[in-house]
C-alpha cells in the first residue's frame, strides 16, 4: 500500500513538516514520484516512524537515531546502555536542581551567613603544581578535576596545600564554557620531565573567603575588584578558586569554603588624572 504524505502524517499522527524534515537528515526517505512530484510512503515506513518516535522519546539525537537505524540488534542494546547511563546521570543532575528549587521556596532551618568578604593581603610565595587545563563547561570541569586527582595520586608526591581552579577566559557559545586549569600544589624533590608540572613565581596577592554554593560567589570576585580599585593596584592575571571544602568534604553546598584570589601590581599613575 502507497500513502501520500498528508494520509501517513493521519495514520502516524505526525506533521507533515516534520515528516520533511525527516526526509531532509535521511532517516526517512519516501518515494518520490518523477512525474506528479508526490511523496509515498509504505507500510515498511510506519515502522520506522515507530521506531523513530520511540527514540526520541529514550532521548536520542536525530544524529544518533540515524546510526541507531542502521545498526544490528546487538549493537542496538549496547547503545541503549549507554543511554541508560547518559540518562542516569541527567537525573542525578536535576534531582540536585530540583532540591534547590525546593530549598529556595522553603529554605532549610539552617543559620543565616553572611559573606563579610574581607580582603587579605600578601606575598604568594613560589611553588610548584600538577596542572591539566582544559575548556570544559561546568559538569566537565568535575571530571578535569577527577583527571587531575587520578593523576596525581599515580605520581604520589607530597601535597603542599589544597588543589584550585585558574579560570582563564569565557568561551563564545551557547552553554557556559571556561578555559580553566586545575591544579595540585606539590612538594617537587627532583626535576621531573613533565610538562604538568608548573612553577609559580612569587606575586602579590589579594585573596577573600566565599562560604555557600558557588551561585553567589561572583560576590567575592567583585570584593576583589572594588579592594584593588579602591587601593590603586590592578589586577594581573586570572582568578583562582582554592577549594578547602567542596563535594569531597560537605554534602550540603551551604557549608562550601572556597578561597576567591588573584595576583595584583600597583597601578601606574594617570599624568591625565593629577590636580593642580
Amino acid at each position: 500500500m502507497l500513502y501520500k504524505i498528508g494520509e501517513f502524517s493521519k495514520i502516524n499522527k505526525i506533521s507533515q513538516r516534520m515528516l520533511r524534515y525527516y526526509d531532509e537528515k535521511s532517516l526517512l526517505r519516501p518515494r518520490k514520484d518523477e512525474v506528479n512530484g508526490y511523496r509515498y510512503y509504505t507500510n515498511n515506513d510506519i515502522e520506522t516512524v515507530s521506531k523513530i518516535k520511540l527514540l526520541r522519546k529514550y532521548h536520542f539525537s536525530m544524529d544518533e537515531i540515524k546510526h541507531v537505524l542502521e545498526m544490528d540488534p546487538e549493537a542496538i542494546k549496547d547503545r541503549f546502555q549507554h543511554k541508560i547511563a547518559e540518562l542516569n546521570e541527567k537525573a542525578i543532575e536535576y534531582m540536585d536542581v530540583i532540591e534547590e528549587m525546593k530549598n529556595y521556596i522553603e529554605p532549610k532551618k539552617t543559620k543565616n551567613r553572611v559573606n563579610a568578604y574581607d580582603v587579605f593581603w600578601g606575598v604568594r610565595k613560589p611553588f610548584h603544581a600538577v596542572c591539566l587545563r582544559k575548556v570544559v563547561d561546568e559538569a566537565g570541569l568535575e571530571l578535569l578535576i577527577e583527571q587531575l586527582h587520578n593523576h596525581v595520586n599515580k605520581m604520589n608526591p607530597v601535597l603542599t596545600g589544597n588543589y584550585f581552579s585558574i579560570f582563564h577566559a569565557v568561551e563564545e557559545s551557547d552553554v557556559y564554557q571556561y578555559d580553566v586549569e586545575v591544579c595540585q600544589p606539590i612538594l617537587l624533590e627532583r626535576e621531573l620531565q613533565d610538562s604538568r608540572i608548573k612553577c609559580f613565581e612569587e606575586t602579590n596577592y589579594i585573596g577573600t573567603i566565599h562560604m555557600g554554593n558557588y551561585d553567589s560567589i561572583s560576590y567575592a570576585y567583585s570584593a576583589l575588584y572594588d579592594w584593588a580599585h579602591s587601593h590603586g593596584y590592578r589586577l594581573d592575571g586570572p582568578f583562582i578558586e582554592r577549594y578547602y571544602a567542596d563535594e569531597s568534604a560537605a554534602i550540603d553546598k551551604d557549608e562550601f569554603v572556597t578561597e576567591v584570589g588573584i595576583a595584583i601590581k600597583r597601578a601606574e599613575s594617570n599624568p591625565s588624572d593629577s590636580r593642580e
